[in-house]
């Protein structure tokens, strides 16, 4: 009677054993291939979800251009529990505008399962986006054209396209656009051009998605002027003085003419470029250039229109000290000081104011010295009236004459 009681007891415990919930035993895992996001025409975002019946399982996807698939994505791990878990992998290099099919596939122990068959489309490469913008720095004979171009991801090149008609026939050289998402100014300068004449351009994108033009825009060159004047104030200076060149544009011109000075050491040049500035509306121009060393010619220039010469002369600044200014009859005075700029060996002539305003020269003299920018001189002059004295240097080949202060020596 024991015996058949404890074997009773032992069957139930073996049979609620196999009922309880944990001593279930693990399954192969359940699958559900989703729907594809974030597709591009050279990616997508495969998804779907994986019940890993309660045994440590993988995943992966399987895709290609054909149920075959061909491709799978990386084995990656989703657990051991027995509720559904969302699953996703990201696949790129794709070729646009294809259909792919896929599915997922998930393993534990017990085995595979494989999801259901899925497909999606990538869309066609984008094509760019070009806009054409205003043309600037617009000049009788050239011009800058602008625009944005928008790559959208692929690599991109651009041109402008260019002529007396919405025909175009000319285009400037092909430019690099890049590969971005984003919107990138370009331009392209084209020349020469017809003055006073409209012209119609337009921006051309290109990418392996094809071309994108962008609309049609004109502009018109500026009339060539009928001339440009000038002048030079003062028209001498002393070195080391300030000068002022101004003049005018003559009509027809543009609104806001581009002024060019340049400089030369003869009329017949050559000459080189100075300043540039844009005269006013009404044609007025003004530059105030550097002091000149020596005598200086000057010319402006405007859109094809040139300037006679304008000469500026340059004197020698000469400074003056006096040892006395009440020698007796006869006495001696040093007369002495700098010229600029710098010429030894030049001649140097202390003056005496005669009774009809002549000049006299009473004692030369020359310039030592040629370094720190100025030379000097220094000379013992005898007093015999008394007056105005001066100092007088030059003129030389590129300075006009030089003169000091007068100063007063009056005769004890």
């Amino acid at each position: 009677m024991r015996w058949w009681f404890v074997r009773v007891l032992a069957g139930a415990w073996v049979i609620l054993g196999l009922l309880a919930p944990g001593a279930m035993a693990a399954t192969e895992p359940v699958v559900s291939t989703g729907t594809a996001t974030a597709i591009t025409s050279t990616s997508a975002k495969l998804n779907g979800t994986v019940n890993p019946g309660g045994e440590a399982t993988s995943f992966y996807f399987q895709y290609g251009t054909t149920t075959s698939y061909g491709t799978q994505t990386a084995t990656s791990p989703v657990g051991s529990g027995d509720a559904n878990v969302d699953v996703t992998a990201s696949i790129g290099s794709l070729t646009p505008d294809t259909i792919y099919h896929y599915r997922l596939v998930a393993v534990n122990a017990s085995g595979t399962t494989l999801g259901g068959d899925v497909s999606f489309t990538t869309p066609k490469r984008p094509a760019p986006v070009a806009l054409t913008g205003h043309a600037g720095s617009v000049t009788q004979t050239s011009a800058r054209l602008t625009g944005t171009v928008d790559p959208e991801g692929e690599a991109t090149s651009y041109l402008f396209q260019y002529g007396t008609s919405s025909a175009y026939g000319s285009q400037t050289a092909t430019g690099d656009g890049g590969s971005g998402t984003a919107t990138v100014s370009v331009s392209a300068a084209i020349g020469p051009l017809t003055p006073s004449t409209t012209y119609h351009y337009r921006l051309v994108a290109t990418n392996a998605a094809g071309a994108a033009y962008g609309h049609d825009v004109t502009f018109k060159t500026a009339s060539v002027p009928a001339g440009v004047t000038i002048a030079a104030s003062p028209a001498t200076i002393t070195f080391g003085q300030g000068l002022s060149i101004s003049g005018h544009v003559l009509a027809p011109r543009p609104s806001r003419a581009t002024v060019t000075l340049q400089s030369a050491p003869t009329a017949g040049g050559p000459w080189a470029d100075a300043a540039t500035t844009t005269a006013a509306s009404s044609g007025a121009y003004v530059f105030r250039p550097a002091s000149p060393a020596s005598d200086t010619y000057y010319r402006a220039l405007s859109d094809g229109a040139t300037s006679a010469p304008v000469l500026v002369s340059v004197r020698f600044r000469i400074g003056l000290r006096v040892s006395r200014l009440r020698p007796p009859p006869g006495g001696w005075v040093w007369f002495h000081g700098q010229a600029a700029p710098a010429h030894g060996g030049l001649r140097v002539l202390v003056q005496w104011l005669g009774p009809r305003g002549r000049w006299h020269a009473v004692k030369i003299t020359r310039l030592r010295g040629a370094g720190a920018g100025f030379s000097v001189y220094r000379v013992h002059v005898r007093i015999e009236r008394s007056g105005r004295y001066r100092v007088v240097v030059g003129p030389d080949f590129d300075h006009a004459q030089g003169r000091s202060r007068a100063v007063r020596i009056r005769l004890r």
